[in-house]
């Protein structure tokens, strides 16, 4: 067995914050000792939070075994904390209740934050399964009610769980994020209308995805990119997309894939373009720098090179090229689509530069 850490060496790793070369606070996090200092022990396990789609799942992970004054002290810690996961855990956790209560109530709601974090496929029966279980737990529903009527953005998975329940409760924390979607109609439409693969059917359920579905297919008909189909000459369909990817060849010194471009275009998405393109230079990778830009906004523009339209994409990346004095490899590209047979033909011609 390996030695027990003093406590000068358990203080030392609960002060170094968690990053992916130190991960030494984790191990001390899941062996604390029972007379650590609970509001250094805190805060060290509150570090472990991040800022992801799915914050807390190495805190859930981490955190499951820790000493009474460990839990009281994060569970105040956490009272600043607006998130979900935060929301979960206070509403959940009963802290007034005797130390085996408590400690229960830690573990399970930790587990309950594992459970809404899983990396199953949406429409696979684990995922199913996991959304009934926690459906099914009446305390579990009441916290994941309170944190979805708190919040304004929260995971599809916790959305996920109130519409398999579909109770009065569950409908009045779920119709407000529904009521927000329709009314920006941006992709966050799209993301809802993706709980219908768990959502049990009742008539109110069934009105807002119905309500939801006409809002997309309404919004898909007017797409821009329906109309640059037509301007290139793939006639009227009733949807249009495709994704290329490529990078440079080697050319003049330049070694491959130092350049990269990427473009996107699809009419059943409220982002309906974009474009990028990136420089890995020599001296340091991982200091990338590109320009990138879609529908809405330009994202970064570090290499100057300007936005554009989608229908002048091929005349972009031309004079891209030029000014980097490289050359596409376009026999390398990646590119998927709708269209088929000599009109996919035609979209690699025009995206070459040709007519």
């Amino acid at each position: 067995m390996p030695a027990r850490l003093t406590r000068q060496e358990v203080e030392t790793a609960l002060r170094t914050p968690y990053h992916d070369r130190a991960p030494r606070v984790v191990d001390v996090l899941k062996n604390l000792p029972e007379d650590v200092d609970p509001a250094l022990a805190a805060g060290a396990a509150v570090g472990l939070i991040g800022q992801g789609y799915h914050p807390a799942w190495l805190f859930a992970k981490t955190c499951r075994r820790l000493p009474v004054p460990v839990i009281h002290a994060v569970m105040e810690r956490l009272e600043a904390d607006r998130r979900p996961h935060s929301f979960i855990v206070r509403e959940y956790v009963r802290r007034d209740a005797g130390e085996d209560v408590l400690v229960t109530d830690w573990d399970e709601a930790m587990q309950v934050l594992l459970d809404l974090q899983t990396t199953y496929a949406w429409g696979s029966k684990q995922k199913k399964a996991k959304f009934q279980a926690l459906a099914g737990r009446p305390r579990v529903l009441q916290a994941l009610q309170a944190a979805a009527v708190a919040c304004e953005q929260v995971s599809l998975d916790l959305l996920a769980v109130l519409a398999v329940d579909a109770s009065e409760a569950s409908l009045d924390a779920l119709i407000p994020h529904v009521e927000r979607a329709v009314t920006q109609q941006n992709w966050e439409l799209d993301r809802l209308q993706d709980l219908r693969t768990h959502a049990r059917s009742t008539p109110v359920m069934d009105d807002l995805f119905s309500r939801m579905e006409a809002l997309l297919t309404a919004r898909r008909a007017r797409s821009p990119a329906l109309a640059l189909a037509q301007e290139l000459g793939f006639g009227e369909p009733e949807a249009f997309w495709f994704r290329a990817h490529f990078s440079c060849a080697v050319s003049d010194g330049v070694p491959a894939y130092r350049y990269q471009g990427h473009i996107s275009v699809d009419s059943r998405a409220a982002t309906w373009f974009s474009i990028s393109l990136s420089d890995t230079g020599p001296r340091d990778i991982l200091q990338s720098q590109s320009t990138s830009f879609n529908s809405e906004k330009v994202n970064r523009d570090d290499l100057g090179l300007g936005t554009c339209q989608p229908a002048a994409f091929a005349t972009w990346l031309a004079a891209a090229a030029e000014r980097f004095r490289i050359r596409w490899n376009f026999d390398g590209m990646s590119l998927t689509t709708s269209l088929r047979g000599k009109k996919r033909d035609q979209l690699e011609r025009w995206l070459r530069g040709g007519s």
